[in-house]
Formats: structure tokens, C-alpha cells, sequence
């Protein structure tokens, strides 16, 4: 019989997955993984995030043609070649779900700190019970996607939110080595 982890296990055993399994998560898991996320601590229960998911061949071909678009408005981006780009693509493909959390910008700075740390949270809750379901996730904040409005407008960002993460999500075979971490005494300055 499997030991059941406990929370500390969870939150130790956790890693950054960039190779998923060919088994596809379901539109109920997704809503499940969120279900227990949103319990995220938020100021004044403003709960200031919303989802935009890509799970499905249609979408996910919609949206990595964005996101080759959105590449190549940079002009680091502009020497690769059409090879290249079509095994971007591939990989994007390959990618079970691709999952956007949106937070909405308030206009005070303290309310727009609030809800970005909020939705960080949120983000942190998702991948730890996504892990405990044996899900992975790369969570990513790339400039180059996140902080670009054009690929913000095309996936239906409004011009007072941002993304908070842009997560790649999906099952895994294999779990990578754990890499040290510091000891948080270290770290620690007591007052």
C-alpha cells in the first residue's frame, strides 16, 4: 500500500516538470486542481484572479501561433529559421495544458501588491495539489509573452490586468533530482 504524503512532503517533493506524459488531463480535473487553489489567502476576499486554459489540439494550435507571433516581435527572435519554429511549435503541441492566471491591476499600488501576491499563492496551491495528483507544472512569467500587450489582447487580457503566470501543466513519468536548497537559518536575520 502507498504511504499517503503529508503536506510537507508535498511541499518538499515538488518539482518543475518540463516533460508530461501523453496522458491528457480532463476539463473536470483542470476545474478540480482550481477548486482547491482558490482557497488562496486574499485580501478582502477580493479573489482578483480569473483562467484562461488552452487544453484541447484547437486551442493549443491557436495559441502557439501566438506565441510564435509574440516571439518574433523581438528581435532576438527574428533569425529563427522556419525549422525551427516548426518544432517550437511541435513542443507547444506536445504540452497537455497551458494555463494563463490572470489578476486584475487595481490602481492603487497596495491593492495591485495584495492581488499579485494573492495570485501567486493561488498559483503555489495549484501546483502542490496538482502534485499530490500526481500533475506537474513549469510555471513561467516569460516578458517576452507576459509583458507583451499584443499577445496579451489576442488571448483576451483587458488593459487592467496582467498575467500573474503562465503555467504548462500535465502528468509526468519522471521526477528530476531535487536540487539543495539553503537552510533558512542562513537566510535569517532575528531581531
Amino acid at each position: 500500500m502507498e504511504k499517503e504524503l503529508d503536506i510537507a512532503d508535498v511541499i518538499r517533493d515538488r518539482r518543475t516538470i518540463r516533460q508530461f506524459s501523453e496522458r491528457q488531463l480532463t476539463t473536470d480535473t483542470i476545474l478540480e486542481l482550481l477548486e482547491v487553489a482558490k482557497w488562496a489567502p486574499t485580501h478582502g476576499l477580493r479573489e482578483p484572479w480569473r483562467f484562461i486554459c488552452a487544453a484541447d489540439e484547437k486551442a493549443k494550435e491557436k495559441l502557439s501561433d501566438r506565441i510564435i507571433g509574440a516571439l518574433e516581435e523581438f528581435n532576438r527572435y527574428k533569425w529563427l529559421p522556419g525549422k525551427i519554429k516548426e518544432m517550437y511549435k511541435k513542443k507547444l503541441m506536445q504540452i497537455p495544458v497551458i494555463l494563463f492566471v490572470v489578476v486584475k491591476e487595481e490602481k492603487g499600488k497596495l491593492k495591485r501588491e495584495e492581488d499579485f501576491a494573492a495570485s501567486c499563492a493561488l498559483i503555489q496551491n495549484l501546483q502542490l495539489y496538482g502534485w499530490e495528483k500526481g500533475i506537474g507544472m513549469i510555471w513561467s512569467i516569460e516578458d517576452t509573452l507576459c509583458g507583451n500587450r499584443t499577445f496579451c489582447d489576442s488571448i483576451g487580457i483587458q488593459k487592467d490586468e496582467r498575467i500573474a503566470g503562465m503555467l504548462y501543466m500535465g502528468y509526468y513519468d519522471r521526477v528530476p533530482k531535487a536540487k539543495q536548497r539553503t537552510s533558512a537559518e542562513r537566510k535569517m536575520t532575528w531581531l
